[in-house]
C-alpha cells in the first residue's frame, strides 16, 4: 500500500519564505567578505604661492646649509626651504604655484631600500602648457657654487638624450662629498629646469 504525504496548506509558501531568506544571509556574508577597495592617496594639500625668485633663493639656501648627510633628512629640508613636507607614496613633498613659471615641486626620498638614511632632495620647476621650462640659467648656479668650492662636470649626456650638470662639493672631514645634480631644459638654452642633492659617502666615493 503506498503512503501518500500531503504537504500542509500553505507550505510551499513558508518554504520560499525561508529560501530567500537564507540567499539574502547569504549574499550579505559575501558581500562582507569582500575586501574594501582601496581609496587612492590624497594629494597633498598646495604649498604657499612662490614668486620664481623666491623659490631660487629657497634652493640656494638649501644648497647652503649643506654641511652633514643629516641636513637632507625631511624634517631639516622643510625646516631649511620653509615648506611643509607630507608623504606622498615612498616620498615627502610640497607643490604650489609659481606664478608665470608654472609650479615648484620639493620632494624628498630615500633611493635605496638597503640605505634607508641615505636622502636626496629633489627641487624643480613644473612648466604648464605654453609656458617656459627654465628656472633660471645654468650659469647663474654654476657661479652660485663656484664661489663656494664646487668642481663642475656639465655637459653630461642621458640614455634619453637629455643634458644635465653635476656639481661636487669638496669633502667634509668625515669624508662627505655634496654632489648638486641640475637637469637641463629641452632646446640646448642653459636652462635649469630640477636639481637633485645628494650626500655621497667615502663608500659611495669609491
Amino acid at each position: 500500500m503506498t503512503t501518500t504525504t500531503q504537504v500542509p496548506a500553505g507550505g510551499e509558501a513558508a518554504a520560499e519564505h525561508v529560501a530567500a531568506q537564507f540567499d539574502r544571509i547569504a549574499a550579505q556574508s559575501s558581500a562582507q567578505g569582500k575586501p574594501t577597495p582601496e581609496q587612492p592617496p590624497a594629494a597633498p594639500p598646495p604649498g604657499p604661492s612662490l614668486q620664481p625668485e623666491e623659490w631660487i633663493a629657497r634652493i640656494f639656501r638649501l644648497i647652503d646649509s649643506l654641511s652633514s648627510p643629516s641636513d637632507l633628512e625631511p624634517a631639516r629640508v622643510a625646516n631649511t626651504i620653509g615648506l611643509s613636507l607630507h608623504p606622498a607614496g615612498t616620498e615627502q613633498v610640497a607643490r604650489g604655484d609659481l606664478g608665470s613659471q608654472g609650479d615648484y615641486a620639493l620632494w624628498v626620498n630615500t633611493l635605496y631600500r638597503e640605505r634607508p638614511g641615505k636622502w636626496t632632495a629633489g627641487l624643480s620647476q613644473e612648466p604648464r602648457s605654453g609656458q617656459k621650462g627654465c628656472l633660471f640659467p645654468l650659469s647663474r648656479l654654476r657661479q652660485h657654487l663656484s664661489g663656494r668650492g664646487y668642481s663642475a662636470n656639465e655637459g653630461v649626456r642621458q640614455r634619453d638624450g637629455g643634458e644635465r650638470a653635476l656639481y661636487r662639493s669638496a669633502a667634509t672631514a668625515d669624508g662627505i662629498v655634496f654632489v648638486v645634480s641640475a637637469q637641463l631644459a629641452p632646446g640646448g638654452a642653459g636652462c635649469v629646469q630640477e636639481i637633485r642633492i645628494n650626500a655621497n659617502t667615502p663608500e659611495d666615493e669609491a
